[in-house]
């Protein structure tokens, strides 16, 4: 059948064309308090990040630079939530329209895409500046460095670009409905897109995390215990962080995919069940947000130690009042 237009709010509206649906009922109270939590830990964490990386650092190193590009595409990620908060705490309703949910869906991919590449340049740039330091700072310039954010993103763009014209809100038991697993044509090409996503996405960045940090393992175990420097180990704890990330957020939400793609709807009974546990990785994809911070802290030593400073800047501020007030009452208590 073919999709039908609403001439109201100029959206299309695509025809449920299949009989095997996942209940999505449960999203309604699982997602809206995880993801407000989430939420709120990503915004506050990352707009710190930002701050700190726009106010407190004015020369920025080429890993400064791939962190604070991170840091935009994680919240440009977070701008999403609300808007799922709402669409799920509304029954699964979308009020947004067509355009909105196109927009929606190509934020999410194109900034979830540009978190996995700059976390694998941030990790490949580390394990170049411990086994060549030299030739790191003699090739890795800042033009460079800005040269790669844009590839990057523009190559974010052109993968998600795709999901821009396929996905469109639908109706299904008299509600709009987008960001579902329900959605028309879902099988018509879905193997082969999501194989390339797997092996492009997913499958090459993260065998080169893998080689990245196996590469420093050697590189630091074959030094001396003297060389093993405080830089050094946060470069370790670094990669296991980023290691980490990709292993909570961006493994299961890939592998799940992939699976879903290969059974399909024709196997209806397992389809629900792995759509069940897609919507449980989508929620540890979104925790994505709340764990970069962290790849900042033990990536550079100017943000660590701006962070830090920043923090006992604040304990500080909340201190003085406190100590003032203190010796008000014991001026007057000698009074």
């Amino acid at each position: 059948m073919a999709p039908t237009e609403e001439t109201g709010n100029s959206s299309v509206i695509a025809t449920m064309n299949r009989t095997c649906l996942l209940d999505e009922q449960f999203l309604t109270k699982m997602i809206p308090p995880i993801l407000i939590i989430i939420f709120i830990l990503a915004a506050s964490f990352n707009s710190l990040a930002l701050w700190i990386f726009c106010s407190h650092m004015k020369k920025k190193t080429p890993i400064d630079i791939l962190m604070l590009n991170l840091c935009i595409g994680d919240l440009l990620f977070t701008l999403t939530y609300p808007l799922i908060i709402i669409y799920r705490s509304n029954n699964n309703y979308w009020i947004f329209g067509n355009f909105v949910c196109k927009l929606q869906i190509f934020m999410m991919y194109s900034s979830v895409l540009a978190s996995v590449f700059f976390l694998t340049c941030i990790s490949n740039y580390r394990c170049y500046m411990i086994i060549k330091p030299i030739h790191t700072q003699i090739r890795i310039t800042k033009k460079c460095t800005i040269v790669i954010c844009v590839l990057i993103w523009t190559l974010a763009g052109l993968f998600a670009f795709p999901s821009f014209f396929k996905m469109n809100v639908f109706e299904l038991n008299g509600k709009i409905q987008c960001l579902s697993v329900n959605q028309p044509n879902i099988e018509e090409d879905l193997l082969s897109v999501t194989i390339a996503f797997f092996i492009l996405c997913f499958g090459i960045p993260f065998i080169s995390l893998l080689v990245s940090t196996l590469l420093i393992q050697r590189k630091l175990t074959n030094l001396t215990l003297t060389a093993h420097s405080e830089k050094n180990r946060h470069a370790v704890r670094m990669m296991m962080v980023i290691l980490c990330i990709f292993v909570i957020c961006f493994l299961p939400l890939n592998v799940t995919r992939l699976t879903a793609s290969i059974v399909g709807v024709k196997s209806c009974k397992n389809f629900k069940q792995i759509g069940v546990v897609y919507y449980c990785c989508v929620l540890a994809l979104y925790a994505n947000n709340v764990l970069d911070p962290f790849v900042y802290f033990y990536a550079g030593t100017k943000y660590r130690s701006k962070l830090i400073n920043a923090i006992k800047g604040v304990a500080f501020c909340h201190k003085l009042p406190i100590a003032a007030s203190s010796t008000k009452s014991n001026i007057e208590s000698k009074v």
